[in-house]
């Protein structure tokens, strides 16, 4: 192909790509103002499904404009440049030091402020604001904008923290880890992508990152910004209706939430049951728990190791959320036969939130958690894969709770 018919042939594909995102994002216009104030986790899957199929044909437009090659560089700009840059930023203050409202700083007045190398400091910032997430105004001046500024949020940092000083250096020697071990799937919990990369010296990620406060708190602080995006989907499951069978008083336990984080889900479970008598407990770790400042209204606390036995017999429901994908298939089983251990056959049940995969055509979201998860022995699962993991714990699968534009599922088993 010469030339010209290269070129004729690009630009085809960009206008091609350029009706497609047009349609997407009339589609996801509507979708979204129809929804607005709409928090179920239908309306909320109606929404982020559209939302997804307009990145999707944003990003076949960028492929169609940049080309194969160009393309290819984008792993310079997009995780090697930037994500390391805004990194070093936030360890460095400059997202303490901007001011919100969007005032301008000049280059010479952070390094005033923050005591660091002016050279140093322009360079970074230089690959920080040509896609953002700063603003440069003026030469080297600077300031916040909207995509800026929500790294100020604990919860949200403590993402950027996790990214960059967990789970990159495992993803950046995978091809090494795996090679060495001979390209088979990681299932040790001491023998993974994570343990290799931090050379953890026999101890498993939670042993590891437990001699370092600060950065189990950024951990922490991570699962919590996972926790508000999850809360829509606790409506996959009708608690209400399923609890109000039952007869029960003050002192049944209704629901256990186990490796509840801050307790945002048990809230909102008990939201959904204001008129249901009972107990709901919130289970995590001590470091967790002691963590917790807000108010819990309705919500027993327990210090709780899900390794251990359960100390909590015969509840209606036990709910696990998004610990077992930390697990290989084996510790999740071991996992599961201690709830089974204090399961009432005759009317507890087993709920376990978490992504369900389809067979075929995984959405990007889906596929980079699942990667994220191999790092340290993990990984999302598919509706087989929890039904094989329920049968060797002792579990027979009853019911997958799912919604269209959303991966999370809730998985229903009882004791076979």
């Amino acid at each position: 192909m010469n030339t010209s018919e290269a070129v004729a042939g690009q630009n085809a594909a960009i206008q091609e790509s350029l009706k497609d995102v047009s349609v997407a994002a009339e589609s996801y216009a509507q979708i979204s103002m129809k929804n607005v104030g709409q928090d179920g986790m239908q309306e909320t899957g109606e929404v982020g499904e559209a939302r997804m199929a307009l990145v999707l044909e944003a990003w076949k437009l960028l492929r169609a404009i940049r080309g194969p090659v160009d393309t290819l560089f984008e792993h310079f700009e997009k995780v090697m440049s930037h994500t390391s840059a805004c990194r070093a930023l936030l360890e460095i203050g400059v997202f303490d030091k901007l001011p919100m409202d969007g005032t301008s700083m000049t280059a010479s007045e952070l390094v005033e402020a923050l005591g660091v190398d002016k050279l140093l400091l322009v360079r970074l910032m230089r690959v920080a604001t040509a896609p953002g997430p700063f603003a440069e105004v003026g030469p080297q001046t600077y300031a916040h904008t909207i995509f800026s500024q929500m790294y100020n949020v604990p919860a949200l940092r403590g993402v950027l923290k996790l990214m960059c000083d967990e789970y990159w250096p495992p993803m950046s020697q995978l091809s090494e880890f795996l090679k060495k071990d001979g390209w088979k799937n990681p299932e040790s919990e001491t023998n993974n992508p994570y343990t290799f990369a931090h050379r953890t010296e026999g101890k498993t990620m939670w042993e590891y990152m437990a001699q370092f406060p600060e950065r189990t708190k950024a951990f922490n602080y991570a699962m919590q910004s996972q926790t508000q995006a999850a809360i829509p989907t606790v409506g996959l499951f009708p608690f209400a209706q399923e609890l109000s069978k039952f007869e029960t008083d003050g002192e049944t336990p209704l629901v256990v939430d186990i490796g509840g984080g801050k307790g945002h889900i048990a809230q909102r479970i008990r939201e959904l049951c204001p008129d249901i008598k009972g107990r709901i407990i919130l289970q995590d770790r001590p470091d967790v728990i002691d963590d917790i400042s807000e108010e819990l209204p309705g919500i027993e606390r327990m210090k709780y190791d899900f390794f251990t036995p359960q100390p909590i017999k015969g509840a209606l429901i036990y709910y696990i959320r998004r610990c077992l994908h930390d697990w290989s298939d084996k510790v999740c089983v071991d996992i599961l036969k201690v709830i089974a251990a204090a399961i009432d056959p005759k009317k507890s049940r087993l709920l376990i939130a978490e992504m369900c995969l389809p067979d075929q055509g995984a959405d990007i979201e889906a596929a980079w958690f699942d990667m994220t998860m191999m790092t340290l022995n993990g990984r999302e699962r598919t509706k087989s894969d929890w039904a094989n993991i329920l049968d060797s714990a002792g579990f027979k699968l009853e019911k997958v709770y799912t919604s269209p534009g959303t991966n999370y599922g809730v998985v229903e088993a009882y004791l076979k």
